[in-house]
């Protein structure tokens, strides 16, 4: 044994090699010349032959013996050809389990699109899923939609899908792996589907297996992708798919599909990818666009602010309740689901300290809590793709006060908003404006339905996505070249 980890393959440096030969003639004149290669005897312990393990044959030994000739570290001093007279082969079938159910719930029939989201729950990105689906579904009565959700996590939203689509949830099925063995079912899953649209909104494991096997989706699918707008960290560092993902990936991507025209440019100049690669496709709103003339919900007299969304830290809590404690005389109305942690709960518990702000919890629709007592809706953000609640807030005739933060700028004048998220005093300067003057919010008003009716139409949605060559038509991809489909 000390022979063995006495043994050069272990001991790199050149004094400690010389410590180490020293070492080995000392416990040879102790214990004699061959007790340092002596073996260890394990004789409690069961051996391989005895386990079931089939031995490994005799002539693969010699073979071994005769190959230590031209590479002596095959067997180092101290050992021999025992030490490879056993081995058992990993083998881990989980992955092909996973891969055997996944295909039973994905079915043998052929798919135009395959969708790869995390799941589809309340929220602005899962209202662009639905849209996509929808479109592609108008589009084309053949088409049919497969959407795997890559996460582990229910999809309450998952009834709106078009009936032609197919949702499996392949985070819940793909659970017991780990996230490399859960990409790679899912690169064989679309390489054997060859489905000829590929669209990528917000999944993990949808991005990490285009970063490792873009190249061979490519050889039959369009790959298609969406992000809205970066993350941030606690020191305010931008995070999220596009800073992990995008540089590397989008040689293989047709198109990156935003629904604002803020970050396609932060993303060329801060990442170098080409300007060329983005497709602004505004997201539509899908209501009723109030009737002209439009008159403001609010009662001549209202004296309340409405505030809907997640409470965590992009919504800025914290600025909420900056406002609210400068506007001591106006109550304030919030409505959402707290998703706090660490510092961000202690702006939780400022929020419940004031004595004029009501927290109501969760809502489904944000028609079904704005009312005539509110003079205003109130959206504070630190970061934002397209809030698409301010479509609802416009269709519902109550007029914003919002910051000039990402894709709200596409939506409201810019002279309407409040130009830095941070100033407290420019949100309560803006409201009391609207809480004193009827004709401020009628105009508001007015601005807001005519930007539903001249930016957020459907059939302008639908037309954008259809000067995306191969999306909605389908096109499969054949060795460089595309066929078009039947559809």
């Amino acid at each position: 044994m000390l022979e063995r980890w006495t043994h050069n393959r272990w001991v790199r440096n050149r004094y400690t090699r010389r410590l180490a030969h020293w070492a080995r003639r000392a416990y040879a004149l102790l214990f004699g010349p061959d007790a340092a290669s002596a073996p260890v005897t394990t004789s409690h312990v069961e051996s391989p032959a005895q386990s079931g393990v089939p031995s490994m044959p005799l002539w693969l030994q010699e073979e071994m013996l005769k190959l230590a000739a031209l590479e002596p570290e095959l067997l180092p001093p101290g050992t021999d050809e025992k030490r490879y007279a056993y081995y058992s082969v990993p083998m881990d079938v989980r992955p092909g389990d996973v891969y055997a159910r996944l295909s039973d719930q994905i079915g043998a029939q052929p798919y135009t699109h395959v969708m790869l989201v995390p799941w589809l729950k309340p929220g602005g990105a899962d209202r662009g899923i639905l849209y996509h689906a929808r479109a592609i579904a108008e589009s084309d009565p053949a088409a049919r939609i497969l959407v795997l959700t890559t996460e582990n996590s229910p999809s309450p939203w998952a009834s709106r899908l078009p009936s032609q689509a197919t949702l499996v949830e392949f985070g819940q099925l793909a659970a017991s792996l780990d996230f490399s063995q859960q990409v790679a079912v899912m690169v064989r899953a679309l390489v054997q589907m060859r489905a000829p649209v590929i669209h990528l909104v917000n999944s993990r494991v949808g991005w990490e297996a285009v970063l490792r096997h873009g190249l061979a989706l490519t050889q039959h699918s369009l790959l298609v992708a969406s992000l809205y707008c970066d993350d941030y960290d606690l020191r305010m560092n931008p995070v999220g798919y596009a800073r992990d993902y995008l540089r590397y990936c989008y040689s293989f991507l047709t198109t990156v599909i935003c629904d604002n025209s803020r970050y396609p440019q932060v993303w060329s100049r801060e990442l170098g990818v080409p300007a060329s690669l983005f497709t602004v496709v505004p997201f539509p709103y899908d209501g009723a666009i109030p009737e002209l003339p439009v008159a403001p919900l609010s009662d001549p007299h209202a004296g309340r602010v409405l505030w809907a969304g997640r409470l965590d830290r992009q919504k800025r809590p914290d600025l909420l309740a900056a406002i609210a404690a400068a506007m001591p005389k106006v109550q304030f109305d919030v409505y959402g689901a707290p998703v706090m942690a660490g510092a961000a709960a202690q702006d939780l518990d400022l929020l419940k300290s004031l004595k004029n702000v009501t927290l109501h919890g969760e809502f489904k629709r944000l028609e079904e809590v704005a009312s005539s007592s509110h003079f205003a809706y109130l959206h504070t953000t630190a970061w934002e793709g397209t809030p698409t609640i301010l479509f609802d807030v416009a269709a519902a005739r109550l007029p914003i006060c919002a910051p000039a933060v990402g894709g709200i700028v596409d939506f409201l004048p810019e002279r309407d908003l409040v130009p830095d998220p941070e100033d407290v005093a420019g949100f309560v300067q803006r409201l009391e404006v609207l809480r004193s003057s009827a004709e401020a919010r009628q105009q508001r008003v007015e601005d807001q339905r005519e930007s539903l009716e001249g930016q957020r139409q459907w059939p302008a949605f639908v037309a954008r996505l259809g000067q995306i060559e191969g999306y909605l038509r389908h096109e499969r991809m054949v060795r460089g070249a595309t066929v078009e489909s039947n559809a």
